[in-house]
């Protein structure tokens, strides 16, 4: 028996009503995870955004560091005589402290790891601003070899000159009492209270104003300083640069 066209008709009309609805389903899903998806990336990159003006911060601290270290230097030259004050000679002990303390950047990178391995970096459209984003560590990590190689530098050539001419004691004496402020120094209260007041008299500073050797390792310490100073200069430029755009991209509502 032969079914009415009115019939074929019918199941054809829901038939189609079936799979428009399906099909509806599914886009209204597939919309609604994407739309999750772009939610939870936004996060992340607000997330790096955050990291970023973190760093900023830490920039400022080391660019005002490094170029403290240059100060220090020239002043240390400035106050160095065969017989210097009492005044002077307290000073120059200062000085040298201050000299020992090489900032070194501790820059956070977990917002920008999580928004790398979650795939929010790999999913923005500005393919440009996603690469910037992703090699910005290779920048910190290019000052930090800059700070580490002073920090040696200080530690296995000027300590090691000043140690065989002067009491170190009486220059870093009160290094555990009274941070520099320079980013690298804890205070250690229990050790501060054992340690004998430094007496800066019983130290000839007098004897450092014709030592080429350590007026040399002096002014290798200032070049490390101008190297890092210059380092992280660039780095922040770069990174204005990178917040703006990264800013933009989020006021927009994505990337």
């Amino acid at each position: 028996m032969t079914m009415p066209a009115a019939s074929w008709k019918r199941i054809f009309v829901e038939g189609s009503a079936i799979v428009v609805s399906i099909l509806l389903a599914f886009a209204i899903d597939a919309w609604w995870q994407d739309r999750q998806q772009h939610d939870s990336d936004l996060k992340h990159l607000q997330g790096v955004l955050y990291e970023l003006r973190h760093h900023k911060v830490l920039l400022d601290e080391a660019i005002t560091s490094h170029q403290a270290t240059l100060d220090i230097g020239y002043e240390f030259f400035d106050l160095l005589s065969p017989e210097p004050t009492q005044q002077e000679a307290q000073r120059i002990a200062e000085l040298l402290d201050l000299l020992s303390n090489f900032y070194r950047i501790n820059a956070p990178f977990g917002s920008l790891q999580t928004a790398t391995s979650s795939g929010a970096l790999a999913r923005m459209r500005d393919v440009q601003l996603a690469a910037d984003v992703a090699s910005w560590p290779t920048t910190i990590d290019d000052l930090l070899e800059e700070q580490d190689d002073a920090g040696q530098f200080y530690v296995f050539d000027v300590f090691a000159r000043l140690g065989q001419r002067l009491s170190l004691h009486e220059v870093h004496a009160n290094r555990f009492a009274y941070p520099t402020g320079r980013g690298t120094d804890e205070i250690i209260t229990d050790v501060a209270r054992q340690d004998p007041p430094a007496n800066h008299l019983s130290v000839d500073y007098g004897i450092l104003y014709n030592d080429i050797e350590v007026r040399n390792s002096i002014m290798n310490l200032m070049t490390f300083g101008q190297a890092a100073l210059g380092e992280a200069t660039l780095a922040i430029k770069k990174l204005d640069g990178l917040i703006e755009r990264l800013e933009a991209c989020i006021d927009a509502g994505g990337c």
